[in-house]
């Protein structure tokens, strides 16, 4: 499913995933619910989130049944990006067709690695349900074995062998239509500052925080990036610079540490 998902019967053809509602994802983690899917979990963005759940249900040939419920989060509609994703499948370039979010597009999946679970998966549309009676219900009305296993059989686990890449530095492959950023330590504070400017150079927003994660949460949640080789490229920069930060060493941008 999404980033955080437990296993649970490997026997079982059904997954559950509960969106954005966490308390629901909590209590159908239980033992009594985990003995009767093979997954539970959550999904919180429509576009890296939604990848590694068709990714998840490729590696689980077994799994024919994926029970969409929860509360989606209204800014991202990441459940209806699922339902038009099994409904219309995907474009050349990952775009999700009939939905409008930008964001929504799955650009590391072939569309025919999305058409091979959209066939083989059958999506229990159940968006905004959050009844654990009503889930279970449904859970109940689907088979008991994924078909063509032989009663009885446990399948074989998926293979959860990493793809190996080659060693490269990130690189951005185009100007972000968003701006550029400048990243400093302030050692007088313990604190990172990051400097966010427009393509024409003018300062747009100075931010200051403790750590890698809060400026990176708060520049995605204020839309200041845009593309995500720029991303991949900010979380590594700030990664570096909190690391600098917390053991006393000079921190210059795009440079290595100094020994």
């Amino acid at each position: 499913m999404g980033p955080e998902y437990v296993s649970g019967n490997p026997r079982s053809p059904v997954a559950i995933c509960t969106l954005s509602s966490h308390d629901l994802f909590q209590s159908l983690s239980s033992d009594s619910t985990l003995q009767r899917v093979a997954i539970v979990g959550g999904l919180e963005t429509e576009n890296l989130g939604i990848e590694r759940m068709l990714r998840t249900l490729l590696l689980r040939p077994t799994i024919r049944e994926l029970i969409l419920c929860g509360e989606q989060n209204p800014r991202w509609r990441q459940g209806d990006a699922v339902r038009a994703v099994f409904e219309r499948g995907t474009g050349p370039n990952g775009e999700i067709p009939g939905f409008s979010s930008k964001r929504a597009r799955l650009p590391s999946l072939r569309s025919g690695e999305v058409d091979v679970v959209r066939s083989r998966v059958t999506l229990h549309d159940l968006l905004g349900e959050t009844r654990i009676e009503a889930i279970l219900a449904e859970v109940d009305g689907c088979p008991a074995e994924p078909p063509g296993s032989p009663a009885g059989a446990t399948p074989a686990p998926a293979s959860d062998s990493p793809i190996p890449v080659p060693n490269a530095p990130t690189r951005i492959e185009a100007l972000d239509p968003a701006g550029f950023f400048v990243i400093l330590t302030d050692r007088s504070t313990s604190r990172l500052i990051v400097e966010h400017y427009g393509n024409d150079r003018a300062l747009r927003h100075r931010l200051a925080g403790e750590s890698a994660d809060s400026l990176s949460a708060a520049i995605i949640e204020w839309g200041l990036i845009s593309r995500l080789d720029h991303a991949a490229y900010l979380g590594r920069e700030l990664a570096r610079a909190e690391m600098a930060l917390r053991l006393g060493l000079p921190y210059v941008q795009d440079e290595p540490f100094a020994r």
